[in-house]
C-alpha cells in the first residue's frame, strides 16, 4: 500500500512539470519545479514522518465491508416474527395452557382409586378342583343300571379301563360312572380304584332296587302220610347230618346262558366258633387261569326250613382277591348270629347253591350240616372243569 503511495506522489510533481513546459512560458518553468521540489519533500515526510504530532496519517483502506448485524429491540423482534407464528386459516389452535388449566386437567387422574390387584392374584392362584377318575383294578367287573346287585346288567367294564365318576350312594360302597354303552353305570367299589374320591357328592336320584322274585318251589313239599309204628332209633354220631327234609324252596332255576358251571372243589368244613353266630367263609375260583383266579360278584343262596337266609346273599365276593383262612383261601366273608337264625341256632341242615351278579342260580343245590356250636364254614367254588 505504500508504494502505491510513493508512486502517486513522485508521479504527480513530474507530470505538471511536463505539462507546465509544454503550456506555460519557459518563465514558469523554474515555479513549477520549484513547486515539484515541495511536493516531493511533502512525499518524504509521509515516509519518513515529521510534523508536531507524531501521528501518521491513516492508509486508505480498500477492504470490502462485510455489514454486521445490529440486534433489534424486544418490541420490533416481536412484530417480525408475529406473522411467521400465526397458525394457518385451517386449524385451531389451542390457547396455552395455565398452571389453573393444567392443575384441574391432572385433578382426576390423581382421584383414581387404586387398582386392585387382589381378584387377578386369586385367579392366578384357584386351580380348578379335578374330575374324580374310577380306575377298574379287577380283571372284569358288572356295570349296573343302580348300585346294587339286584339291578340289571348295563355292560361290563375290564382291568385298566378310566371312567369319570359322577356321584356315590349314601354309605359310599358303590360308584356311579360315565359310560357304559352309552349311558352312566354302576360299580362296586371294591372293584375299582377311585381318585379324588371325597369330593364326590352323593348322586341324585338313585333308582330304587328292583324286588326280588321268589323262585316257585323245585318240588312240591311232601304230602302227610298216616304215621307208621316207630321203629326203634339207632344211636348216631353228633357229626352226621340229618336228612333234609324235602329240596330247596327258594333256589329256582339254573340262569344265564352258560348253566350251572360253579361245582365244589373244596369243603363244606366247619369248626368250632363258639356257635354264637353262623360265619360263611368262601372262595370262588375259575382253576383254569392263573392256577386258581378270584372271581368277583359271587355269592350263596343258604336255606333252612325253608327260609332264605337273605344276608348271605347280599354279601359278595371281590375279584383277584384272595385271603387265608383257618380252612383254605377266601374271598367272600358274611356271617349271621344265632338268633336271627330260623329255630334262633346254628346246629341243622341247610340247602347252598352259587349266585352270579343277577342272583340267578350258577351251580346245582348241595346239602351242608351244621354241628353245634360248630358255625365257621369254609366251601371252595370252582367254575372251571366242571
Amino acid at each position: 500500500m505504500r508504494r502505491q503511495v510513493l508512486h502517486r506522489v513522485f508521479a504527480t510533481p513530474c507530470l505538471a512539470s511536463r505539462l507546465a513546459k509544454e503550456l506555460f512560458e519557459p518563465k514558469l518553468a523554474g515555479l513549477t519545479l520549484l513547486v515539484c521540489t515541495l511536493l516531493l519533500l511533502s512525499g518524504c515526510s509521509l515516509l519518513f514522518g515529521g510534523g508536531s504530532s507524531g501521528t501518521p496519517t491513516p492508509e486508505p483502506d480498500n477492504r470490502v465491508l462485510v455489514p454486521t448485524f445490529t440486534p433489534t429491540t424486544e418490541s420490533a423482534a416481536a412484530s417480525t416474527e408475529a406473522p411467521t407464528a400465526a397458525p394457518a386459516a385451517n386449524e385451531q389452535v389451542a390457547p396455552p395452557a395455565t398452571e389453573a388449566s393444567a392443575a384441574a386437567t391432572e385433578a382426576p387422574a390423581a382421584t383414581q382409586p387404586p387398582v386392585q390387584e387382589a381378584t387377578p392374584t386369586a385367579l392366578a392362584v384357584a386351580s380348578p378342583t379335578p374330575v374324580p377318575k374310577a380306575v377298574v383294578s379287577a380283571a372284569s367287573a358288572n356295570a349296573r343300571g343302580g348300585p346294587g346287585t339286584d339291578f340289571s346288567l348295563v355292560g361290563e367294564v375290564t382291568q385298566g379301563q378310566s371312567f369319570d365318576v359322577l356321584g356315590k350312594n349314601q354309605d359310599g360302597t358303590w360308584w356311579q360312572f360315565c359310560c357304559v354303552n352309552g349311558q352312566p353305570a354302576w360299580i362296586f367299589g371294591e372293584l375299582v380304584t377311585v381318585d379324588n374320591g371325597s369330593t364326590v357328592p352323593v348322586a341324585q336320584n338313585i333308582p330304587t332296587p328292583p324286588p326280588v322274585a321268589v323262585a316257585p318251589p323245585t318240588q312240591p313239599p311232601p304230602t302227610s302220610a298216616p304215621a307208621a309204628p316207630a321203629a326203634p332209633a339207632e344211636p348216631q354220631a353228633t357229626n352226621t347230618p340229618a336228612p333234609p327234609a324235602g329240596g330247596a324252596v327258594n333256589a329256582g332255576a339254573c340262569g344265564g346262558d352258560d348253566g350251572c358251571k360253579f361245582h365244589v372243589k373244596g369243603g363244606p368244613t366247619c369248626i368250632a366258633n363258639g356257635g354264637g353266630e353262623l360265619k360263611m367263609q368262601l372262595f370262588f375260583e375259575h382253576s383254569g387261569i392263573d392256577n386258581g383266579q378270584p372271581q368277583g360278584d359271587y355269592r350263596i343262596g343258604l336255606e333252612r326250613d325253608g327260609q332264605l337266609i337273605a344276608a348271605f346273599a347280599d354279601a359278595k365276593s371281590i375279584a383277584l382277591s384272595k385271603n387265608q383262612g383257618q380252612n383254605g383261601p377266601y374271598n367272600y366273608e358274611a356271617k349271621v348270629g344265632a338268633s336271627n337264625l330260623p329255630g334262633g341256632s346254628l346246629e341243622g341242615n341247610y340247602f347252598f347253591w352259587v349266585l352270579d351278579g343277577n342272583r340267578e342260580r350258577d351251580s346245582d343245590v348241595f346239602t351242608l350240616f351244621v354241628p353245634a356250636g360248630q358255625g365257621e364254614c369254609w366251601i371252595d367254588f370252582d367254575q372251571a372243569g366242571h
